[in-house]
């Protein structure tokens, strides 16, 4: 019994096989519904009929997206200047490995050397599964589940490193947010608007503050601790202790501040720059001290789990942050839709990527290594 789990039929690996290439194909299939029912409401809203499609019915909505879409993809494509929509396109990729990049430095702290090749197709295959869970960070838990089974003896603490790195990365760009805060203060002072999002990311970035600053530097979590001590009671809870008392090393490491620090700086420059690029192949005219916070600012509220991969609450924002009556700006409520709807289509595009290597790459987890004997 034990070496047929331990070595499972030819048969039962084929029909294990089956269902992942069957979930995978459904999950590419709502990918590219996503992508063309987007350009479906861009080409409706390039109509004069922004209506048009909240009056259709679920069944009209799917046929219509299918139907027009992949033509009016291309026409799209071809109407965006082709270097723009290239640079925008690539900048989208290298935000991945970048991100990569700044996890492997959380992994490193915790003595795990996942190699980079491995690091950066996990990261590409999380970048897919986020495409349908809630917020933008549904697919770290598939990651945290992946580099827990790299390693036997810190399973713990390789899971924790997914969740440090999305900590870091929130709060880099919160503060990054923060700073172009500055050159757009006539804005909060005149639209409310603007004050609801400046108070909310400074609330944003006070918690992830503290979060940090206890975790990092302080040593309320250790095991020794209050809390230690009273979590440690409970066996189930010995394991999450210890992963939470580890977070002590990354304040520990200087290295590892700095080298996130910067790595952060590159990915948020290369996050505005994404936007930066579909709007200037789209031709808008945003004063580009203003996408320097708009953007950062749109991508934290998004990453809250409010809804499935942030959709609604990105639109809402670009057209209220954007398509106002100020100098410098003359960007009206479709462009601004159409702006935040493409970022969205590249940011599905390198999704359905991801998608790819997931269903390609016959080893989709690290092995588990054995326990020593």
């Amino acid at each position: 019994m034990a070496s047929r789990t331990a070595n499972p039929s030819p048969s039962r690996r084929t029909l294990g096989q089956l269902i992942r290439l069957a979930v995978c194909a459904l999950l590419l299939a709502a990918i590219f519904h996503a992508i063309f029912c987007n350009e479906a409401q861009i080409d409706l809203l390039a109509q004069g009929k922004p209506e048009a499609w909240k009056a259709m019915g679920p069944w009209e909505q799917r046929q219509y997206a299918w139907t027009h879409s992949p033509s009016k993809l291309l026409e799209t494509a071809r109407r965006l200047e082709a270097g723009s929509l290239g640079l925008a396109f690539g900048l989208c990729g290298v935000l991945i490995f970048l991100g990569g990049l700044r996890w492997r430095e959380a992994l490193r702290v915790q003595g795990l050397g996942l190699p980079l090749g491995e690091v950066t197709r996990l990261s590409f295959m999380a970048h897919f599964f986020n495409a349908f869970l809630l917020g933008s960070t549904g697919g770290d838990v598939w990651k945290a589940y992946a580099a827990a089974r790299s390693t036997h003896h810190k399973k713990a603490e390789a899971a924790l490193t997914v969740f440090v790195d999305r900590l870091v990365g929130i709060l880099a760009l919160l503060v990054f947010a923060g700073i172009f805060a500055i050159p757009n203060w006539p804005l909060f002072t005149r639209f409310r608007g603007y004050g609801g999002v400046g108070l909310t990311i400074l609330g944003m970035m006070v918690v992830a503050l503290v979060l940090a600053g206890a975790g990092f530097f302080t040593d309320v979590l250790s095991e020794q601790g209050r809390l230690g001590r009273w979590a440690g009671r409970f066996p189930w809870a010995r394991s999450p202790l210890r992963a939470l008392a580890s977070c002590r090393l990354f304040g520990r490491n200087p290295g590892f501040l700095w080298r996130s620090a910067l790595l952060s700086l590159v990915i948020n420059v290369a996050i505005v720059g994404t936007f930066a690029s579909l709007a200037s192949g789209l031709g808008l005219q945003i004063p580009r001290w203003n996408l320097w916070f708009v953007v950062p600012a749109v991508v934290c509220l998004a990453a809250l789990p409010i809804t499935p991969s942030g959709l609604g609450v990105r639109e809402h924002l670009f057209v209220g942050l954007l398509a106002m009556d100020f100098p410098g700006f003359a960007v009206k409520p479709a462009e601004a839709l159409s702006l935040s709807l493409l970022g969205y289509s590249l940011n599905l595009a390198w999704s359905a990527i991801g998608g790819l290597i997931y269903l390609t790459v016959r080893k989709h987890l690290p092995p588990e290594p054995s326990p020593p004997p």
